[in-house]
């Protein structure tokens, strides 16, 4: 089955894009919107821009998810096409 690319982890986790699945790895709710406006809020309580920051700090998109997420295993994927987004604020 084809895994899509979480956008706050990296790791292809989703089993589909844009549908708001839960990513099992860092537990970011797929928002569409929030995709396209990586600053914004939506589905998530935060934005992208910080949850990925979230993400390579402690390993979740927020400190509130730590209880949620598992730690990648050999068997999940990192999108080699995936980077965080900067913010230029």
């Amino acid at each position: 089955m084809k895994k899509y690319t979480c956008p706050c982890c990296g790791y292809q986790s989703l089993d589909s894009d844009g549908d708001y699945d839960i990513c099992e790895i860092c537990f970011w709710e797929d928002d569409p919107y929030q995709k396209l406006n990586a600053n914004e809020l939506g589905a998530n309580s935060i934005s992208l821009i910080e949850a990925q920051q979230n993400f390579i700090v402690f390993g979740a998109c927020n400190k509130e998810s730590l209880q949620h997420v598992r730690k990648p295993s050999v068997q999940d994927v990192k999108d080699f096409n995936w980077k965080p987004i900067i913010s230029h604020e």
